[in-house]
């Protein structure tokens, strides 16, 4: 059940999604899966290869980095280890000792223990720190300066009382060896003539008690100095290619030195990542509020100092850039491409359509004679090409509806012409028949007077249905003309119900066929015809049978007559223009084909012709409207 309803759930949505399709133009829609299935992977492809190559770089980057600060971080070490042996060396040197002794025992200011050149180059030009990095520092036990060692541009470091005092109170207070680092702001320099030059160099110094090897009695102080330059050059080789900056920081995340240009970092900051750093591995931090920075730290075991390599995400990000360029290239130019080639595809599909709509807007309007006339092999060409053919054959309809209506039009006219002032004739006849009535002439007025009211009744009928009562009207007045021909007499027998008498029927239903007995049905010699006419109702339908006992008719003729059409047969013995062939059309126009004339016949003996309808006795019932088109169909006679 789960199952269906996911199923039931996904089809919601995709009809949902194809109905706010069906909302824009196709020309929006196609756009729209430019977009989705072209556009947007490429652009995250462009995405996920840029991405992908930052990944690779910072972490290619951060393994090299990590193999390059355990390098440098032993070779500072063993810079700082070589520092601190010498300053042992020389504070346990009994030279050194014994000089600081004698400059203590002596109640002398001088800021500057005057020594030969000879005792200098033989005591402290030995050791291999005393270089132009490294400076020595010897004070009495009271902080007064012993001896100032700096072969640096000739310049001689001195500490500031204060900072002087705090390094005697640490170097006390640890006992050993002390590492720290001196700002500007704790000591300044002198030249031979006294001039003091302006540095902002920090300079890094151990400090250490010096003490007799027998006895604890103190010395004095030794302070050997390392200028900071010499480990900014240890750190190049971890700037790469100016994606990183490296700091040298203390425990309390104080910043001694950095590589970079300018000191924009707080390295107090990084404590809380620090704080988890031993010496014995490196750690990788990447800290939220640095962004997309890196942090790589590790502390060093003789000074507990952090060395931090800051890797800066945006230049990273630029290396990357520029590895991944050329694909990144590619994929900006199928970006453009991509919508061009749609755009072109977009207009094979509108440029048809649009040829499509408009001819469908002009045969809307009622211009059948336009045509797409499209050449091409596509689904559209298929919908043009049936276009036009709808087309054509919409027009020739039209052409024929319209030649169909001119001529019943034509019809109309001419029915009209034919009823124009038809009192006339029937007044005329009126007045013959009364002039022959007062000549005594019985018969010709009584021809006339039932020719006038046929023709009358002829001439003024305009409706579909008449009752079965007037069709017997008519029966009765054709009969009374015919009897004065002299060729036989026609007896006329009438077997229908009264209930049947208010049938409808259309007019000249059953006088044609009576016609058609006078005229085929009459036996040569015999001198008299019985013409019978029965009717009876089953359910709803109603037949009429009209029966002579003439000369009947052999089974090619009923056949023949069975299936005859108008324009096999001719109207001159019609006198109203309606033959057997019209009356069949008319009653399968109104009635449908099951309905119509059917015979029977056996040659000498009858002819029974049955007229088969639906029972209909309100005018409301009619289904066809006047005006067939077939008041002017030939009379069908045997």
């Amino acid at each position: 059940m789960r199952i269906c309803s996911k199923f039931k759930f996904i089809s919601r949505l995709i009809n949902g999604f194809y109905l706010w399709l069906r909302r824009y133009s196709l020309s929006t829609r196609f756009f729209i899966v430019c977009i989705s299935l072209c556009i947007v992977p490429l652009i995250l492809a462009t995405g996920i290869v840029f991405f992908t190559s930052y990944s690779r770089e910072t972490d290619n980057y951060i393994s090299f980095t990590q193999q390059n600060m355990v390098q440098t971080s032993n070779n500072l070490f063993n810079r700082l280890m070589n520092v601190r042996t010498d300053a042992i060396d020389f504070a346990y040197n009994s030279y050194i000792q014994d000089f600081t002794e004698a400059y203590g025992s002596e109640n002398s200011s001088v800021g500057r223990v005057p020594v030969t050149e000879e005792l200098v180059h033989s005591v402290v030009g030995r050791f291999n720190s005393t270089s132009d990095s490294a400076g020595l520092i010897i004070l009495s036990p009271d902080g007064r300066p012993c001896y100032v060692y700096n072969n640096q541009n000739r310049f001689y470091m001195y500490f500031y009382e204060e900072s002087k005092a705090s390094i005697m109170e640490n170097v006390d207070h640890s006992g050993n060896g002390y590492w720290h680092y001196a700002t500007p702001e704790d000591y300044y320099l002198k030249s031979v003539d006294w001039h003091a030059p302006q540095t902002e160099e920090p300079v890094i110094y151990y400090a250490l008690k010096m003490k007799r090897l027998i006895g604890d009695e103190s010395v004095g102080y030794l302070i050997m100095t390392l200028r900071a330059g010499i480990l900014t050059e240890l750190f190049s080789n971890l700037e790469g290619d100016g994606a990183s900056t490296v700091y040298l920081l203390d425990r309390d995340g104080n910043i001694i030195i950095h590589t970079g240009e300018e000191d924009a970092a707080d390295g107090a900051d990084w404590m809380e990542y620090l704080s988890s750093v031993n010496s014995s591995k490196i750690e990788v931090f990447h800290p939220k509020e640095m962004f997309d920075n890196t942090l790589i730290a590790m502390q060093m075991e003789e000074t507990g100092w952090y060395v931090v390599n800051v890797i800066d995400g945006g230049v990273l990000s630029q290396i990357a850039l520029n590895n991944s360029m050329d694909v990144i290239t590619l994929l900006l130019i199928m970006i453009v491409l991509v919508p061009c080639v749609f755009f072109l595809l977009n207009r094979t599909m509108k440029r048809p359509l649009w040829r499509i709509v408009n001819v469908l807007n002009r045969v809307q309007q009622g211009d059948f004679s336009s045509r797409i006339q499209d050449q091409g092999c596509d689904e559209f060409a298929v919908i043009a090409q049936s276009i036009d053919t709808m087309s054509g054959k919409l027009e020739t309809m039209i052409e024929q509806v319209k030649r169909s209506e001119k001529q019943r039009q034509e019809s109309q006219i001419e029915l009209l012409q034919m009823q124009i002032n038809p009192h006339f004739i029937t007044n005329t006849l009126n007045m013959v028949a009364w002039m022959a009535d007062l000549q005594q002439q019985t018969k010709l007025s009584h021809i006339l007077q039932s020719l006038s009211a046929l023709l009358n009744r002829t001439l003024r009928s305009g409706r579909d249905f008449i009752p079965l009562s007037e069709e017997l009207d008519y029966i009765r007045w054709y009969l009374d003309i015919q009897q004065y021909r002299g060729i036989a007499s026609y007896r006329l027998n009438v077997s229908i119900d009264d209930s049947l008498l208010d049938c409808l029927l259309p007019p000249f239903t059953l006088e044609p066929l009576v016609e058609n007995s006078v005229i085929h049905g009459t036996v040569a010699g015999r001198g008299f015809l019985n013409i019978t006419i029965k009717g009876f109702r089953t359910k709803n339908i109603v037949e009429l049978s009209v029966i002579d006992d003439g000369c009947g008719m052999d089974a090619g003729t009923v056949e023949r007559l069975s299936n005859a059409t108008e324009t096999q047969t001719s109207r001159q013995h019609s006198v109203h223009g309606i033959g057997i062939a019209n009356v069949q059309k008319r009653l399968q126009i109104y009635f449908g084909t099951e309905y119509g004339i059917s015979y029977d016949s056996m040659p000498g003996c009858f002819t029974i012709a049955t007229v088969r309808i639906p029972v209909r006795t309100d005018v409301s019932d009619e289904t066809m409207d006047k005006g067939k088109g077939w008041e002017n169909v030939p009379c069908d006679d045997r």
